[in-house]
């Protein structure tokens, strides 16, 4: 199935997630049939409730994440969450749907 499927819309999987799994995250996403296009992004994660763990985000007040964009359709991702479920299962990923209203190169 292509990202562009006509039976299907094109959207993008959204995932913040703790760096310490992006290895885990992307080992996944690599060997994921059909291929799937992605891209990791290093963040800041602020909020009022959170939990800093260690001195150096108490410090800075933030907790370093991985936001984590998936390129797929709305047929395949949540085959992609279940998928990804598998390699952290103690771990909740917290993901958003975005959908694709145009892509192409311009």
């Amino acid at each position: 199935m292509s990202a562009t499927s006509e039976s299907s819309a094109a959207v993008t999987l959204q995932l913040l997630v703790d760096c310490k799994l992006q290895h885990d995250l992307t080992d996944q996403l690599l060997v994921l049939n059909p291929a799937v296009s992605f891209q990791l992004h290093e963040v800041k994660s602020y909020h009022q409730q959170q939990s800093l763990e260690t001195t150096s985000e108490k410090v800075s007040g933030y907790q370093p994440k991985i936001i984590l964009n998936i390129q797929t359709t709305e047929t395949f991702y949540p085959e992609i969450l279940a998928h990804l479920k598998k390699a952290v299962p103690h771990t909740r990923l917290y993901y958003q749907v975005f959908p694709c209203l145009a892509q192409g190169i311009y």
